[in-house]
């Protein structure tokens, strides 16, 4: 099978299980993702924008699948020579994504070619140019100057920003494509694509809390054995406001801050395409089930936090890398704040969507990202590379839950009822795709 009939076999999968799901206009039928694309939009005011996301999401897992490379055997050793930042090698290693979106290899406008310079997947090199833009803010200096805007090439020339005063060699895009590496810092630059499921922009609240909200979090993460990666940012000005369309994050690259094994969540459940094995079966030696409870123990530290403060990490495997110390988890660290949601009343000053009253809306935000996705992927590739049962893997992760001593509302929302999922599918047919629409999966905590 070539990689354009495997890519459309995958999303078309997808697809059928976003349907069991989600509230979708239709059923799912046809064999096609095409066609199946089809039959569940039917009827909705925007089936033509989906039908044109489906197809390009086959073309980038097509493309994908042809980029996709055997995994050596030391994994730290190719993290080490791969790139200034040892992180890199394991952020480019996923290669389809989000484990169950449909578009999760959607790049908006991009061309073939464009994907393949600038997409990790495909382990892409490039400057990053910094821009002296005449109307920009930044609230951090570089020395005593004002620094330069980083702008994505594509933003750059979309832009007509011209040639760049400076660049940083060799970046390279980290899991989320925008994000980029320049070996000691981490910068997420604005681009105009749609990137699975929304505009990549830097909005003026992110900005604001990325600044204010990694200190003021600090202290009780670091209790959790969380370490959050603090954010600075520099954007051009459109008539005295932030144009979100030309500004940029700034964060320090983990190995700077003491974590020099760094693997993004996502990344440990990535399988070796040429003989299937996880990348956390490298790191487990002879005796898994002792690594899998210490990762478990650091994975469960967003749920710690909640618990504390009330403050509800978007933990998915994107956002979310573990820290190891050798071959074993020891820590967590946590990176983009624009999907964290905390109680109003003990962060004032924090904007946007981040202001959370409702204390279970919060838990759903944090439940959906870390539990149905993350460790769900983990462990379904954990125990297809065992050929043992998932429920011997859930039931460490269930013992965790309850060494925590949870109040009785958090318990059983994690241990007992059904986990909420994001419909990304149904969210990209509705008349605000970026709105959160929750669908309900089966708890396999219920049974451990």
């Amino acid at each position: 099978m070539d990689a354009t009939a495997r890519a459309d076999a995958i999303v078309a999968d997808r697809l059928r299980a976003a349907a069991d799901r989600e509230p979708v206009p239709g059923p799912a039928h046809g064999t096609t993702a095409a066609a199946i694309a089809a039959s569940i939009s039917e009827g909705s005011a925007y089936a033509d924008r989906f039908a044109r996301e489906v197809a390009s999401a086959v073309r980038g897992t097509a493309l994908a699948l042809e980029a996709a490379r055997p995994h050596p055997t030391d994994l730290w050793a190719a993290s080490a020579a791969a790139h200034p930042d040892p992180s890199v090698w394991f952020e480019q290693a996923v290669l389809l994504g989000h484990p169950v979106h449909p578009l999760a290899r959607s790049r908006g406008d991009l061309t073939d070619d464009e994907i393949r310079a600038y997409a990790p997947e495909h382990r892409a090199r490039f400057d990053l140019g910094r821009f002296d833009v005449a109307d920009r803010a930044a609230n951090y200096t570089d020395g005593r100057d004002l620094p330069l805007l980083p702008a994505h090439p594509w933003q750059a020339a979309r832009r007509g920003l011209g040639a760049p005063a400076r660049t940083w060699p060799g970046a390279a895009p980290l899991m989320s494509l925008r994000t980029v590496s320049t070996g000691d810092r981490h910068v997420k630059t604005a681009v105009d694509l749609q990137l699975t499921s929304a505009q990549r922009r830097v909005s003026a609240a992110a900005i604001h809390n990325g600044y204010f909200l990694p200190e003021r979090l600090e202290a009780p993460a670091r209790r959790c054995a969380i370490t959050l990666l603090p954010e600075t940012a520099v954007w051009a000005r459109a008539e005295g406001e932030p144009d979100p369309g030309l500004a940029a994050i700034v964060r320090p690259a983990p190995h700077t801050i003491g974590h020099p094994r760094a693997v993004p969540l996502a990344a440990l459940a990535e399988t070796c395409p040429s003989d299937g094995r996880p990348i956390a079966v490298a790191f487990t030696g002879n005796d898994p089930e002792a690594w899998w409870a210490a990762f478990v123990t650091v994975a469960l530290a967003p749920l710690r936090l909640f618990a504390d403060t009330g403050v509800a990490l978007e933990a998915h495997g994107q956002n979310t890398l573990a820290s190891f110390t050798g071959d074993m988890p020891t820590g967590l660290l946590y990176r983009d704040f624009g999907g964290v949601r905390v109680p109003p009343e003990d962060f004032p000053g924090i904007i946007g969507d981040l202001p959370e009253p409702d204390r279970e809306a919060r838990l759903t935000k944090l439940l959906a990202a870390l539990f149905p996705t993350t460790l769900t992927a983990i462990v379904e590739t954990f125990a297809a590379w065992s050929d043992t049962d998932p429920g011997k893997w859930w039931a460490t992760v269930a013992a965790g839950v309850r060494d925590l001593s949870l109040e009785p509302w958090i318990a059983d929302a994690v241990l007992r009822d059904p986990w909420p999922i994001k419909a990304t599918t149904a969210m990209r047919l509705a008349a605000n795709p970026t709105d959160d629409i929750w669908a309900r999966v089966e708890n396999p905590l219920a049974a451990a």
